[in-house]
């Protein structure tokens, strides 16, 4: 008996292909229809194109759409959902499909670094391991995952970790969930308990919240600028444990004061932000004390997008510093 796994496409290089001297690559019906009619063992492959964009011009509304169409289907029997995405902004729409998605069985997001034209494609191939962790026993209760390269990353850790690369993706702090060998899923650690979700799906606009970054001889003088009202919220990607400058302090409190929320992240790739090794001035201490709250193991840009999907549901100061503590380092 085939086991049933729907195939939702949001295109990405995955269903691009390439000119005849190797590139300019751009999206290509006939390759995503050619990869969506893959057969695989023992699954029933269901497929649905609900965009083949580049990942760049992924918004909320394909993602509420993507919700909505994986819900059906697990509502309607799938033993799980794949989506394609490009890979650009791939651990990002994972992250925020993470804060939505209520069903046991996975939502697994994968992509390609190759267009389906190339030499080694590895789209067919990640396909393959996608689909078969979407009807994975073993991914059941893990939320959204990534898949690629035959490695499944949890999408609250997976982050892409190189441009070029067909291994793109990594996850930290724990390293990948699982591996794909074959027809099996092989565990390399427990399923983790999710973290608390969201309800519903992510609205059409999410909030203004721009981040910006922090380093030497930067002080956030843009912040001086912006008409007031401007931002919804404001994410900083901080020096080491989320530092800035002295001199950025008193434009990030009046922000603050104004009852703006103002998350510190790390442009670092690795440990995340502190609460308490330093306390000089632009420190964590500083920030923390002036009311900014700290982002944790969360990188900058799911930063950004958990602030704009709790402000988007009109979250109160608690329930954001609440949520963003489920992160903290």
């Amino acid at each position: 008996m085939s086991l049933p796994v729907t195939l939702l496409t949001l295109g990405g290089t995955i269903f691009m292909t390439q000119g005849a001297d190797g590139g300019h690559a751009a999206p290509d019906a006939a390759a995503g229809e050619r990869l969506a009619s893959t057969l695989i063992d023992g699954v029933e492959l269901t497929a649905h194109e609900i965009a083949n964009v580049s990942s760049s011009d992924v918004r909320p509304h394909h993602l509420a759409e993507v919700l909505e169409r994986a819900r059906q289907a697990v509502d309607a029997g799938a033993r799980g959902v794949v989506l394609t995405h490009g890979t650009d902004t791939l651990e990002e729409s994972a992250f925020l499909l993470n804060r939505y998605w209520d069903r046991e069985a996975p939502l697994v997001v994968t992509g390609a670094m190759r267009p389906a034209s190339a030499l080694g494609a590895d789209g067919p191939s990640n396909l393959h391991d996608a689909v078969r962790t979407a009807a994975s026993p073993q991914a059941r209760g893990a939320g959204v995952l990534v898949v690629f390269d035959a490695h499944v990353h949890l999408a609250d850790q997976v982050t892409k970790a190189s441009s070029r690369s067909v291994s793109a993706f990594a996850s930290a702090p724990s390293g990948p969930l699982a591996i794909v060998d074959g027809a099996e899923l092989r565990l390399l650690q427990l399923v983790p308990e999710r973290v608390a979700r969201r309800t519903g799906s992510p609205t059409e606009h999410l909030p203004a919240v721009p981040a910006l970054m922090a380093g030497l001889d930067e002080d956030l003088d843009l912040l001086d600028h912006l008409p007031e009202g401007t931002l919804a919220g404001l994410v900083i990607a901080g020096v080491g444990m989320g530092h800035v400058s002295p001199v950025a302090m008193p434009r990030l409190r009046r922000l603050l004061e104004a009852g703006v929320p103002v998350v510190v992240a790390t442009r670092i790739a690795s440990g995340g932000t502190s609460t308490h090794h330093y306390a000089y001035p632009g420190s964590e201490v500083d920030l923390l004390e002036a009311g900014a709250i700290m982002a944790g193991h969360l990188p900058p840009a799911k930063a950004r997008l958990l602030l704009q999907a709790l402000l988007a549901e009109d979250a109160t100061a608690g329930t954001i510093r609440e949520e963003f503590a489920a992160y903290a380092s």
